[in-house]
């Protein structure tokens, strides 16, 4: 998407959105396993690309002198506020304003599937790197159908129809290696169900109802297919410069 359209979309701190993934029942601490899953360990000097109001690194710990980096001011505003330990900048993907090797670990979140040059991302996110620093990706899957049902609705995410392993891995073999792939959360219908608009969050305040249907999701992971689960994972070691 061009700048202009993820404004349109994104532009706004979103408070409600924030206070959803990091204290509304049923989300919450699902949101905090698929993160840290996703992202521990952390290293000593972290980045984190496409931060949002900041729930990623909220659930990572607010990890002091952390760097959160988005394209629009009023996230990173909100961020800064809520966070005061870790640090945010308002910046593009594309060109960061960090010398090369500053970092030891850089953070993706739902970040790819909106970029029109992804390939150029992936070498901002290299130059930012110091040698033998690690990068942990975590996109959305197109085959899943809640994931694909979310892209057909939505213009703004649209890019996740193009979501794929073989997409990511080409996207980033070219710089860092080996490529560890993991998948998560086989069908997360909790992300439907305690929706704020589209479900009924009042469900999450119940004990019972969360545990149910945190059963059934886990026996949907016995039955959907892993090449299905809703998010990717990729992690990898920044090549050696030839």
């Amino acid at each position: 998407m061009h700048d202009e359209a993820l404004e349109a979309a994104f532009g706004d701190a979103s408070p409600e959105h924030f206070r959803w993934q990091t204290s509304a029942p049923g989300i919450a601490e699902r949101e905090r396993e698929l993160v840290q899953a996703a992202f521990l360990p952390l290293g000593q000097r972290v980045l984190d690309l496409g931060c949002g109001e900041g729930a990623t690194l909220f659930h990572l710990g607010s990890p002091a002198g952390a760097v959160g980096v988005d394209l629009f001011p009023k996230k990173v505003a909100f961020a800064q506020e809520h966070l005061p330990s870790c640090r945010f900048v308002t910046a593009s993907v594309y060109e960061l304003p960090f010398d090369d090797g500053a970092f030891d670990h850089v953070l993706v979140r739902d970040v790819v599937h909106h970029l029109e040059e992804p390939e150029r991302f992936v070498q901002e996110c290299a130059r930012v790197l110091a040698p033998g620093g690690r990068i942990d990706v975590l996109e959305p899957c197109r085959y899943n159908p809640l994931i694909a049902m979310h892209a057909a609705l939505n213009e703004a995410e649209r890019g996740e129809l193009r979501s794929t392993e073989p997409f990511l891995r080409s996207l980033l073999a070219g710089r860092f290696a080996p490529l560890e792939v993991a998948r998560f959360q086989p069908m997360p219908l909790h992300r439907l169900v305690y929706h704020p608009t589209l479900g009924r969050p009042s469900l999450g305040h119940s004990e019972a109802f969360r545990s149910g249907l945190s059963r059934f999701e886990a026996f949907l992971g016995k039955v959907v297919p892993r090449a299905a689960w809703a998010y990717l994972h990729l992690r990898g070691r920044l090549r050696a410069a030839r």
